[in-house]
């Protein structure tokens, strides 16, 4: 096992893109973060300001609750996180 992960969330999969592109130039693991609600197309409507996206980005108590709550991340020496651009 790689002791390097990358962690990183994805909603339309171009981070997912880049992540595993750098977790194969590197031999890190890969690890997806995700919605316990996966997103609609109208949750990721980034022009609609009470879309759930841009309700979350700008509304810290409002981040989703997550798929997978139990990530081994205690196995690794060093975790890269991926997320889409601010």
């Amino acid at each position: 096992m790689s002791k390097t992960l990358v962690a990183y969330f994805s909603a339309t999969g171009t981070t997912a893109g880049v992540a595993k592109d750098l977790a194969d130039a590197i031999g890190a693991d890969l690890y997806r973060i995700q919605p316990a609600e996966p997103y609609t197309q109208a949750d990721l409507n980034w022009m609609d300001k009470k879309s759930r996206s841009s309700v979350e980005m700008s509304d810290k108590s409002s981040r989703p609750a997550l798929a997978d709550a139990n990530a081994k991340i205690g196995d690794y020496d060093t975790i890269l996180l991926g997320f889409p651009k601010l």
